[in-house]
């Protein structure tokens, strides 16, 4: 259940009974992350949190820090259904009648919480208590100290939820100069290279690869990049961990000497190694000098060459997007814009992979080498980013920060507008579908009309080609076109259904 009326007092009510609550147990051990930008001081209830935290923030974790910035408070909670109850009369059953009648309606015999303050978030909730997942997570942006107790404390729970504490660093690391990514940063004779892509576009194998062969190094995964006095910007790792495919794997076996295995990411497809045997390559607050935009293509030799304005805005519709739909901030605006604003005057390169990983990665040594930016000219942004990877369209707004995201079927048919098919003839073609969505030609009306209010589409005065429909993509989306909207701490299905009635919102 989602409460969006406890008032501030309420909330922080909340935040000191959970001191309370843990005033009474025993801090089994304090550690500090030291973030480059930002110190943060871990202070455990548990013991079995250690060898979690060890493995995977080996590099940044310390034992002292003359000072921090955040606290995060961690321990092992056996019943958050209980704890929860506690911390309010609104999570009770018994005092809340509106509840009461939520669960007899659900016939739950447990429920989740999540309490929404707008000062923190719109979108995501303050303090989240999920019982049947077992974690109590609290946000205390003012003080911050920030709150997790947990249940299940075994290491394949941890990786299977992915990086550790990545969730709570985002928090703690979105200021006005400095934010999470994921990305990638390594580079030469201290020129950073950021490496804007999403997942399976390359970057992942090329980072670790070219760490392996005495290339600096940052991050292949989650990273911070953070402004300096002078405007410069930098970048900073978090982790110490890689996650290899079983074909990478295969690839790089030799090269791994001395990582250390730590888990196959309970799903089998991806291996999770510690890299500490290479922490000399590791480098904190490293400048960034350009931008690499990577890609896997058929030729046999791999080539770098600037980009173009539009592959230029893919490349940062894939940093920002792949970054905030990770750290569940897709409709922070503001984060957008900062994002934009820390990376748009940078050279951007198109890096064109080839299969073979070692040309790859020599070649970039090269071009390193031989790089020299003194005459770039920044060629600038358009209004419209678009991206289409893996048969899905995102696509930003460079000045507002919106973000907008689209089916497969709906990235299909804006495909074929792109291509200069007439809306007119795309109608003509979906009419076949009518009698599986009645609403379709509503759906493809108002789908054109907010692309044009969007100022993504603009029609054309000639038209040349005949359209080209992905029967599959159209199955697959069950018939119905979807475009979502990400910005100003809202998401807007854009095109939707509601008792057969087309709504506009």
């Amino acid at each position: 259940m989602i409460f969006k009326d406890l008032n501030k007092n309420e909330i922080n009510e909340c935040f000191a009974k959970i001191d309370k609550y843990l005033s009474t147990r025993v801090v089994k051990w304090v550690k500090y992350v030291d973030l480059g930008c930002k110190v943060i001081k871990l202070v455990s209830y548990s013991d079995e949190f250690l060898p979690l935290v060890e493995k995977q923030l080996t590099y940044v974790l310390k034992d002292q820090a003359d000072i921090f910035d955040a606290t995060l408070i961690l321990w092992n909670e056996q019943d958050v259904f209980s704890l929860g109850k506690q911390l309010s009369s609104k999570f009770d059953v018994k005092t809340n009648i509106r509840l009461r009648i939520e669960l007899l309606y659900s016939k739950n015999k447990f429920y989740d919480m999540q309490v929404i303050d707008k000062d923190f978030s719109l979108t995501k909730p303050v303090i989240d208590i999920q019982s049947n997942r077992g974690f109590l997570i609290a946000n205390n942006k003012e003080k911050n100290v920030y709150y997790y107790g947990v249940t299940n404390l075994e290491p394949e729970e941890f990786i299977k939820e992915g990086h550790i504490f990545v969730q709570f660093f985002n928090n703690i690391l979105k200021t006005e100069n400095s934010n999470l990514a994921h990305g990638a940063v390594i580079g030469l004779n201290g020129d950073g290279i950021l490496m804007c892509a999403r997942g399976q576009r390359g970057k992942s194998t090329l980072s670790v690869l070219s760490m392996m062969k005495g290339f600096e190094y940052v991050s292949d995964d989650y990273l911070i990049l953070h402004k300096n006095d002078k405007n410069e910007l930098l970048s900073s790792p978090i982790y110490s961990i890689i996650t290899l495919s079983p074909k990478m794997y295969y690839e790089l076996f030799d090269k791994l000497e001395g990582s250390r295995f730590v888990s196959n990411n309970a799903r089998k497809d991806k291996y999770v190694f510690n890299i500490s045997n290479f922490h000399t390559q590791f480098k904190t607050n490293y400048p960034i000098k350009i931008c690499l935009f990577p890609e896997i293509v058929s030729d046999k030799e791999p080539s770098i060459r600037l980009c173009t304005k539009e592959e230029k805005g893919r490349a940062i519709v894939q940093l920002i997007q792949s970054t905030l739909m990770q750290t569940q901030d897709l409709a922070e605006s503001v984060t957008v814009k900062k994002m934009i604003n820390m990376i748009e005057d940078y050279p951007y390169y198109k890096f064109n992979l080839c299969h073979d990983i070692e040309k790859n990665t020599e070649f970039l040594r090269e071009f390193m080498n031989n790089l020299d930016i003194k005459d770039f000219r920044n060629i600038g942004l358009n209004k419209i980013a678009v991206d289409i990877t893996f048969d899905l369209a995102n696509i930003l707004d460079t000045e507002s920060g919106v973000i907008y995201s689209m089916n497969k079927f709906a990235t299909n048919i804006f495909e074929n507008l792109q291509n200069g098919v007439s809306p007119k003839d795309i109608l003509k073609y979906l009419k076949q579908y009518s009698n599986k969505n009645i609403n379709l030609e509503k759906e493809f009306n108002v789908f054109i009309m907010r692309l044009k209010d969007k100022s993504i589409y603009k029609e054309l005065d000639f038209y040349h080609k005949e359209p080209i429909i992905n029967d599959e993509f159209v199955v697959e989306d069950d018939y119905k076109l979807s475009m979502a909207e990400y910005g100003n701490n809202e998401v807007n299905e854009l095109v939707k259904e509601n008792e057969n009635e087309l709504c506009i919102k």
